[in-house]
């Protein structure tokens, strides 16, 4: 069986390979009917949606994850809409980024909801419906918020929602018109005079920012903060007409009106107002900030730290060239919306929904933050990620026939810290951050600038025999010969802080003759004085006697030697030099 990613990147292959399109005359290819349940909506691809985006938009449907390498062969795969339905059924492929193509889906399928006549009403299974003394059946319900992403959080989800955006909603209702009677001296009619919604109303946290009326409303919000509560509001309105007739002269055995009939007209009206509410979180970009660096010791390199401070997707530091955060993306059809209700006075039928809204939603992927832009001629990427930094935070949850896995743990990366040594001084002046909402994002300058300051260590052996040394160590800036007192100085497997001095003492055991030591600052991403490292070597003293304790040696050494001199020499002279020959008595 393939692998997600084995799947997705047969997929990029086949959408890039000229070989393999597929030209349909008159318009897109039609997708191959459904056959793996009824996530997958039938009247797609439409709405500029292509068909292998398409397929993509519902990882809410059951995969099969039994089809072999032999089902995206050639013998039967017969059309690029073939092989990206098999995909599509075989696994669920994320996005890199919000897609477009889930709102240019909701807009066109929005358009194709058709209300029920005045007796019935339609409406998908997850609407609450309401009652009025006339009006019966009554909702109004979200379509789709946009653009909105649902971020998958620890143990819950929250939707977030640009500043500006817009609501779809849908609204329908029947009207209860009540019996008339036509026998008798007194009888009645009743019938319906005008109906309609009279006006659909989105409020934010109780203040009105815009109305519309009819079955499909598209509403518009803008400079939204914080985290409101949206409300749709739809007032239906219905004024009938009740005409009551009665015979004055009425003929029983004929069962009929010898004279005029007194007519009555009365136009009662009625009103019932439905509503529907959600709460979002606006994903604001309003708090990037973030400096540039530079490197002294290096003129070519050059470094950016940049603090979104919020989920975000991409960071484009120059062109195309960009990094990737690790929260994907995947669409799946909204709950309830599958199935679609007609209900009148009698009886309720269901039938597949004509109407079939898609949400985005984000996951920590297993994926690390990456760059995605493809290396130089030379071999070197153009953007290297030092380190992405944040809370560290419990997996999430994705619905069970999501087939996507999410890290576990992960880290919400708040903050980014890039290099690079291929491009211009001047592609970290500015930065796009792209949020996790589509078509959001910020261009914001870096003016502030710091400098990673080349370092000198000196060491400096101040005490050394066989069994240890004292080390001392400076470190001073290159180009002041200021004092450095950050950072720590290592030598062997000793280490030591500097002091407000810039000095460090560091005793070590069994010195050798070279002592090497390194200076290192933290990371210039963190902290607000970077400094480059260093290195020295001290050569240790030789363990040379002063002059007195040379003499000392050799008055004790001359004291040792001399009895036993004399001894030897005694023997050798007593036996005639028979012993070592040094003396002749003959």
């Amino acid at each position: 069986m393939y692998s997600l990613r084995t799947m997705a990147a047969a997929l990029a292959l086949f959408l890039v390979s000229s070989s393999a399109v597929v030209v349909v005359a008159g318009g897109m290819a039609t997708a191959t009917t459904s056959d793996f349940g009824s996530a997958v909506p039938d009247d797609g691809p439409d709405y500029g949606v292509n068909n292998s985006t398409f397929q993509r938009l519902w990882s809410e449907d059951a995969d099969n994850g039994n089809l072999s390498a032999d089902d995206f062969g050639d013998a039967n795969v017969s059309s690029r809409a073939e092989f990206a339905h098999r995909l599509a059924r075989s696994t669920d492929i994320p996005f890199d980024q919000p897609p477009q193509a889930a709102g240019d889906w909701n807009n066109g399928d929005f358009r194709d909801y058709s209300p029920g006549s005045r007796d019935s009403s339609i409406h998908p299974e997850s609407a609450s419906l309401e009652d009025g003394v006339y009006i019966k059946d009554a909702y109004v319900s979200i379509f789709a918020t946009q653009p909105s992403t649902i971020l998958h959080q620890g143990k819950g989800t929250t939707q977030y929602v640009a500043p500006d955006g817009q609501i779809s909603a849908l609204s329908d209702y029947r009207v209860a018109v009540p019996q008339g009677d036509q026998n008798g001296s007194q009888r009645e009619r009743w019938s319906i005079d005008q109906t309609s919604i009279e006006s659909v109303e989105l409020s934010a946290d109780g203040r009105t920012i815009d109305t519309g009326r009819g079955h499909q409303a598209t509403l518009q919000y803008t400079n939204l903060s914080g985290s409101p509560q949206l409300t749709v509001e739809a007032n239906i309105t219905v004024t009938l007409r009740h005409v009551t007739l009665d015979c004055p002269d009425w003929n029983s055995s004929i069962s009929s009106c010898d004279g005029d009939w007194n007519r009555d007209v009365e136009t009662p009206e009625a009103s019932k107002t439905v509503s529907t509410s959600q709460t979002v979180v606006v994903n604001q970009l309003s708090g990037i900030s973030g400096n540039r660096v530079r490197f002294e010791a290096d003129e070519d390199q050059i470094g950016a730290v940049v603090h979104p401070n919020t989920e975000w997707s991409t960071i484009t530091v120059d062109g195309d060239v960009r990094a990737r955060s690790n929260w994907w993306f995947y669409t799946a059809g909204r709950s309830g919306w599958q199935t679609m209700l007609t209900s009148t006075a009698t009886n309720t039928s269901r039938a597949e929904s004509s109407v079939r809204p898609v949400q985005v939603h984000a996951f920590p992927s297993q994926q690390a933050p990456y760059v995605p832009t493809e290396p130089t001629d030379a071999g070197k990427r153009p953007l290297a990620i030092e380190e992405t930094w944040g809370t560290e935070q419990s997996v999430p949850s994705l619905p069970a026939n999501i087939d996507l896995e999410s890290a576990n743990p992960y880290v919400n990366a708040d903050s980014i810290a890039v290099s690079s040594t291929t491009l211009d001084k001047s592609a970290f002046s500015e930065v796009t951050v792209q949020g996790i909402v589509r078509g959001q994002s910020r261009t914001v300058s870096l003016t502030e600038q710091q400098t990673v300051r080349e370092t000198n260590l000196t060491l400096t052996v101040t005490e050394a025999n066989a069994t240890h040394a004292v080390v001392r160590a400076m470190v001073t800036e290159n180009a002041t010969d200021d004092a450095v007192t950050t950072g720590r100085v290592t030598i062997r497997n000793q280490t030591a802080a500097l002091n407000s001095s810039g000095m460090a003492v560091v005793t070590i055991s069994n010195p050798p003759l070279l002592v090497r030591g390194q200076y290192t600052s933290a990371a210039w991403w963190r902290t607000d004085q970077p400094y480059a490292a260093s290195e020295d070597v001290a050569k240790t003293p030789a363990n040379v006697p002063d002059v007195q304790t040379f003499i000392d040696l050799v008055v004790v050494t001359m004291l040792w030697f001399i009895p036993v001199a004399v001894l030897v020499f005694g023997f050798d002279y007593m036996s005639g030099g028979a012993l070592l020959g040094l003396t002749n008595r003959s």
